[in-house]
């Protein structure tokens, strides 16, 4: 998945669907920072036209002017300058090169710099644009102190009612509290309190044994969290404070229920455990001796002669990966750069130089390796033009296939465009229109050959409101829908190939080769399941589980029989092209009731 749209979806996601599980702000931080690298930024200027806008911005503004507070900058530059270059039927993400050059400006003049090294100033001096939402978050991190995390409730509230103006957020995610609630202050107060009591408990000082002071903002950052629908026991208020720059696992959190009343308070301090000293790899070669071992090795067992260590034709990474008894033990991976050769992946034994290949793709091109041989020679597919993609459609006609994957894409005729039909802006702004998207992108857009017309087939990602990814299916001289349909991006039971072909050709060969059962769980979990969470199936349908729910099959029609009195039946009947025509929920005909504790999704809760 392509960087931004990958890091707009994390985010999202975990700030709308884990605000209403026992999550702190400050943990759904932790895991988008462990999700996601750096922003992807484009539509490149050069250098000089970069300087050159950001002196003439300079000299049109040369008069004096009052200097903005942080928060004023963001109100009266980066709000306007985000609202007003959205087309009528989508919320533009990113802000063009002329439009972060000019907000660089606004907040240098006001005082505020942002470090040569951030993502921000390369892409300024790149000549590239930037993430709105990032780059106001960056001038509200100097404003506030820190990560959002160890904000003030107000503070995020008011950045959340920002992103609500950009478009970004339907509503502000962190509500204030109301009449008759604890203060902020009151709040936290009760909680740092309950903690040093718990924590001056002899039994609770481990390795240091000093008195701790949690208010003192030197020593340690806190993360408040308010829920104003108080959550299953009750906690309305949660804090936790971290240590700051010590090495140590600290773990001080608490709970408030609405009243005040302390309902968890845990404390614990200790040194960050070394990892034990046998378990760390203890490698005695270089990467690039292990790499030419790993290469010799694969090319003998693998009987080719593969070019694995020329850097113009493939990648490689290398890594001591665990110690055994005579030396490390190394995986070394090769990619290659073009569409010749596949990847090759091994394990070397610094002992006795035995190479063990574990995976390979160095045969022939054919249309079940087809794809990643293509991204391996023009990128990945979000980055294809139509171009490379009717490229593709040339080649896989003559192409072996085994998989059902090269087999729909074998079927797929994928074309260049031409004269007559929509352009890719003009299919990309149908799908938004009919799918009511405002605030997302378009993923992996493709023009496939069709009748009676060519049609474009756009995946939609979007980064508010339910959060849905759609294919979409646009006629290519109408504009009509011809067909929508939900994907879920973080599963194992939907293969990527359902964005980039037809949906009633794969339907279809799905229908013919397996019978009706897999297109009707799939039904299923598109007409009744929560897609908007980024989870496994198992936390929402698990109609893959034949322990919750036993199909019987009568010609294309599937029933799903449920065990538990508590959970529906499902009947879901396709067409000759594998189609649904019918998704329906029905009266339970289980005869035991499953325990709470038991039902899926009960496991979500992770606090």
């Amino acid at each position: 998945m392509k960087d931004k749209e990958l890091e707009q979806r994390i985010q999202h996601a975990l700030n709308a669907e884990l605000s209403g599980l026992k999550t702190t702000s400050w943990q759904r931080d932790k895991y988008f920072e462990n999700a996601t690298g750096g922003y992807k930024v484009k539509r490149k200027l050069t250098y000089g036209l970069v300087l050159a806008i950001v002196l003439l911005l300079a000299a049109a503004t040369a008069v004096a002017v009052a200097l903005l507070s942080p928060k004023e900058v963001v109100e009266q530059v980066a709000v306007p300058m985000a609202q007003e270059n959205d087309p009528d039927w989508k919320v533009n993400t990113e802000f063009s090169p002329e439009e972060l050059a000019e907000f660089i400006r606004s907040a240098n003049e006001s005082g505020i710099t942002i470090d040569e090294n951030n993502a921000i100033m390369q892409a300024l001096k790149n000549g590239e644009g930037f993430d709105e939402e990032e780059t106001i978050m960056e001038v509200c991190r100097q404003a506030f102190g820190g990560s959002y995390s160890f904000w003030t409730l107000e503070q995020k509230h008011w950045f959340d009612e920002m992103m609500v103006a950009i478009g970004f957020a339907d509503g502000p995610m962190w509500e204030m509290p109301g009449e008759g609630d604890l203060t902020e202050e009151e709040a936290k107060a009760k909680m740092i309190a309950a903690l040093q009591e718990e924590f001056n408990d002899d039994m609770y000082q481990l390795d240091y044994g000093e008195e701790m002071n949690l208010a003192d903002r030197e020593k340690f950052r806190l993360a408040l969290d308010y829920y104003p629908e108080a959550l299953k026991d009750g906690t309305v208020w949660h804090l936790e404070a971290w240590p700051q720059g010590e090495e140590r696992e600290d773990y001080y959190t608490a709970a408030l229920d609405r009243d005040g009343n302390v309902l968890a308070a845990i404390a614990r301090s200790r040194k960050a455990p070394a990892e034990a000293e046998e378990q760390r790899p203890k490698p005695t070669r270089e990467k690039e001796e292990m790499m030419r071992i790993a290469a010799e090795g694969i090319r003998e067992k693998l009987q080719k002669d593969i070019p694995l260590e020329d850097p113009e034709k493939f990648d490689w990474h290398a890594n001591a990966i665990r110690q055994e008894e005579n030396g490390a033990v190394w995986e070394i991976s090769f990619g290659s750069k073009t569409r010749e050769w596949g990847y090759c992946r091994a394990e070397v034994s610094e002992a006795d130089n035995q190479v063990k290949v574990l995976m390979s793709d160095v045969g022939s091109i054919t249309a079940d390796n087809v794809m990643d041989r293509m991204e391996a020679d023009k990128g990945p597919q979000c980055d294809w033009t139509n171009d490379v993609w009717a490229e593709v459609g040339t080649m896989t006609p003559y192409l072996e296939a085994e998989t059902m994957e090269g087999k729909v894409v074998k079927a797929t005729p994928w074309i260049a465009w031409r004269e007559g039909l929509l352009t890719m802006e003009e299919a990309e702004e149908k799908a938004f229109r009919g799918t009511g998207v405002r605030t997302g992108s378009h993923y992996v857009a493709c023009l496939i050959d069709s009748q009676p017309n060519p049609v474009w087939k756009i995946w939609i990602m979007e980064y508010s409101g339910d959060y849905r990814d759609l294919v979409v299916e646009v006629d290519a001289v109408t504009g009509e829908l011809t067909d929508l349909d939900r994907f879920k991006t973080q599963s194992d039971w939907e293969p990527y190939y359902h964005t980039y072909t037809l949906h009633r050709t794969w339907a279809r060969m799905e229908l013919e080769e397996n019978g009706p059962l897999y297109l009707a769980q799939v039904a299923v979990l598109h007409n009744f399941a929560d897609l908007g969470l980024d989870l496994p199936e198992e936390w929402s349908i698990p109609i893959f589980n034949e322990t919750f729910w036993k199909p019987e099959i009568d010609g294309h029609t599937v029933t799903f029989r449920c065990r538990w009195s508590n959970l529906p039946d499902y009947r879901v009947t396709v067409d000759a092209d594998g189609i649904p025509t019918e998704a329906v929920e029905l009266p339970s005909s289980g005869t035991e009731e499953l325990p709470p504790d038991k039902m899926p999704g009960a496991d979500l809760e992770l606090y």
